[in-house]
C-alpha cells in the first residue's frame, strides 16, 4: 500500500504543477521574448527533427488497415465502409495515441533528462537565486511545445495515413477512387475532428507536465535522473491509456 500512497501523492503533485504551468503561462509578460525563442526551439525538436519518421509510420498505418481490412469488404461488397475505418481508426482513434507516443518517446524522456540534469548541476537552484522563476523559464515553453507538437504532428500523420490508404486500396483492392474518397467524406463528421484534436490536446500537456515533474524531481546525481526518467516514461504511457479510455467511453454514451 505504500506504494499506491506514493502514487497518488505524485498524482497530485503533477495536477499541481499543471495548473502551475497554465497559471504562469498568462501570468506575465516579462521574458516573453526568451520564453517564446525557447518554445520555437523546442517545436522544433520535438516535431520536424522527427517528422519524416512519423511521415513514413503514418503511410504504413493506412496501408495496414487497407491490406488487412479492404479485402474483407470487398468480398462483402461493403468497400463504402473503408472510410468510416479510417475515420474510426486514424482520425479518432489510434492518430492521437500515435501522434503522442511518438513525442513521448522522441522529446518527452529528453525533457525529462535535460530538466533533470539542470536539477542536479544545481542550474535551477541558480536560476531560483537570481529571482527567476524555472517552472516559467524551463517548464512553459515545453508545456506548450509538447502540446502543439502532437497536435501539428497528428494531422500530418491523419493526412499522410489517409493518402496512404488511398494509395494502397487503388494498389491491392482496386476500389474506384471516386468511392473511396465519397466514402471517408461522408463518414468524416465534426464530432471526430473534435474527438482527435481534443485527445491530442489532452495527451500533449498531459506528457509535458509528466516529464517537467519529474526532471525537477532529481536533485542528487544522475542515477537518479535515469531513474525518474524510466518513471515519467511509465506514468505518462498510463495516464494516456486511462485518458484515451474516459474520453472515448464518453464519446460513445
Amino acid at each position: 500500500m505504500h506504494w499506491l500512497g506514493e502514487w497518488a501523492s505524485r498524482l497530485l503533485d503533477i495536477c499541481a504543477l499543471f495548473y502551475r504551468l497554465l497559471l504562469t503561462s498568462f501570468s506575465s509578460l516579462i521574458g516573453f521574448r526568451l520564453i517564446w525563442r525557447e518554445l520555437i526551439q523546442q517545436v522544433y525538436f520535438s516535431s520536424i527533427q522527427g517528422l519524416p519518421v512519423l511521415l513514413f509510420s503514418a503511410l504504413m498505418l493506412g496501408f495496414i488497415v487497407i491490406v488487412h481490412a479492404t479485402p474483407q469488404l470487398v468480398m462483402l461488397q461493403g468497400e463504402e465502409f473503408v472510410g468510416w475505418l479510417l475515420v474510426t481508426i486514424v482520425v479518432r482513434e489510434l492518430g492521437p495515441v500515435w501522434a503522442a507516443f511518438f513525442v513521448l518517446l522522441h522529446s518527452g524522456s529528453a525533457i525529462t533528462v535535460e530538466i533533470g540534469t539542470m536539477s542536479v548541476s544545481r542550474e535551477v537552484e541558480s536560476l531560483k537565486l537570481l529571482g527567476i522563476d524555472p517552472y516559467r523559464l524551463l517548464g512553459v515553453p515545453r508545456f506548450w511545445a509538447v502540446t502543439l507538437s502532437i497536435i501539428s504532428l497528428y494531422v500530418l500523420a491523419a493526412f499522410a495515413s489517409i493518402i496512404g490508404g488511398f494509395l494502397f486500396s487503388q494498389i491491392f483492392a482496386e476500389i474506384f477512387w471516386g468511392s473511396f474518397w465519397l466514402s471517408f467524406i461522408n463518414s468524416l463528421e465534426w464530432v471526430d475532428v473534435a474527438m482527435g484534436f481534443s485527445k491530442c490536446m489532452a495527451f500533449g500537456m498531459l506528457i509535458a507536465t509528466v516529464c517537467i515533474y519529474f526532471g525537477f524531481q532529481a536533485r542528487q546525481n544522475m542515477e537518479e535522473v535515469a531513474r525518474f526518467t524510466s518513471k515519467a516514461t511509465l506514468a505518462a504511457l498510463v495516464l494516456i491509456a486511462t485518458v484515451d479510455i474516459i474520453l472515448t467511453t464518453a464519446y460513445y454514451l
